[in-house]
């Protein structure tokens, strides 16, 4: 899946990540970071790794009921497996969720849903999972210009981060609402792509019939979806539940190395990881959410070491340990050639 070009630039990426990760644990005080290591309670771990369980069951549960609302029947496992590759990918491939959207495309079609409405809902999945996200970027950096004084800088820094947020949100929500909109994007990104062949001088590259038929499936399934909105009322909370279950689990890892953290500052923390997840250049953001996240609890007046391990636990449990997870079932769904009797896919469009 990662060949070629593709697998020298991921290599470099997972390079740069390990020698930020290298010096996010080079500023800290090692041998306390080893001995708040040794007393780390077991029973607070447990209950970190538990609510990443049911978070990622809370993902698949959106996904299920979304396809089940729109009448196809797959069974929770599947979905699961599904769901949890498509985050994992998105995790180590992170173009501010557009990778996930385009690994669930490809994962669902694997069983037999065709490519148009996997796409309409995999863009419903990643908006009811990607908006709460959005609302916890809001909310940090709500609380960050209220609680702490900031320089001209840091507010321009801010302010940028809110309106890339903002921005996505936006034409993620007209995309979805608004069939105005969606055919005007559809447009404006067929002519986009028609003049990027013609500069490469590779005009066969878009096939202007399949893709006109691509899209009015789409939009036929977007507009169906719309008019079913009830049945967005159950995945919605499901989402919601979801990340608040990921907040759980980073205040469990504080608790875990009995160092508790007020719910203001874990979440601004909270955001600051997340906003880093969505557009981070090394794979996982590894290096970059460990640094960025102890680092804002340092900024906020927390011990560096203590932050840095509740990050470090997790990361583990959140991210880490799923990626791990998910190497099992990736055969099943990128199974190589010889085993399909056809060509398996090469490289994954990010």
């Amino acid at each position: 899946m990662i060949v070629g070009a593709t697998r020298k630039r991921f290599w470099v990426a997972a390079f740069i990540g390990l020698a930020v990760f290298a010096y996010t644990i080079k500023r800290a005080d090692f041998e306390k970071l080893v001995q708040h290591a040794e007393k780390i309670d077991l029973v607070w771990g447990a209950l970190v790794l538990l609510s990443s369980a049911l978070s990622y069951v809370c993902i698949a549960a959106v996904l299920h009921r979304l396809l089940k609302g729109v009448g196809y029947s797959l069974s929770f496992a599947s979905t699961f497996k599904i769901s949890l590759l498509s985050c994992t990918l998105n995790y180590l491939m992170a173009l501010g969720g557009l990778s996930g959207v385009a690994a669930k495309v490809y994962l669902l079609s694997k069983e037999k849903i065709p490519p148009s409405n996997t796409l309409s809902i995999s863009m419903v999945h990643g908006f009811l999972t990607n908006t709460v996200a959005v609302v916890f970027i809001y909310l940090g950096f709500f609380f960050l210009y209220s609680e702490y004084k900031m320089g001209t800088r840091e507010k321009e820094a801010g302010l940028v981060v809110l309106l890339i947020a903002f921005l996505l949100t936006w034409i993620t929500i007209q995309t979805i609402v608004h069939e105005a909109f969606r055919k005007g994007a559809w447009r404006l990104l067929l002519k986009g792509g028609n003049a990027l062949c013609r500069l490469v001088r590779r005009p066969q590259w878009i096939n202007r019939e399949r893709a006109e038929i691509f899209f009015d499936n789409f939009n036929r399934s977007m507009n169906l979806l719309m008019r079913k909105a009830g049945v967005l009322v159950i995945p919605a909370t499901l989402a919601l539940l979801d990340w608040a279950l990921m907040f759980l689990c980073l205040k469990l890892s504080f608790l875990a190395v009995h160092y508790p953290v007020d719910n203001r500052s874990l979440l601004l923390g909270f955001s600051v990881g997340i906003f880093t997840s969505l557009f981070s250049i090394t794979p996982a953001a590894l290096g970059l959410m460990e640094g960025s996240m102890a680092g804002s609890f340092y900024l906020m007046g927390l011990d560096y070491d203590y932050a840095l391990l509740a990050t470090l636990i997790y990361r583990i449990a959140y991210y880490f340990l799923p990626i791990f997870t998910s190497f099992f079932f990736y055969r099943r769904f990128f199974a190589p050639a010889k085993d399909k009797g056809k060509p398996g896919i090469s490289a994954r469009e990010t």
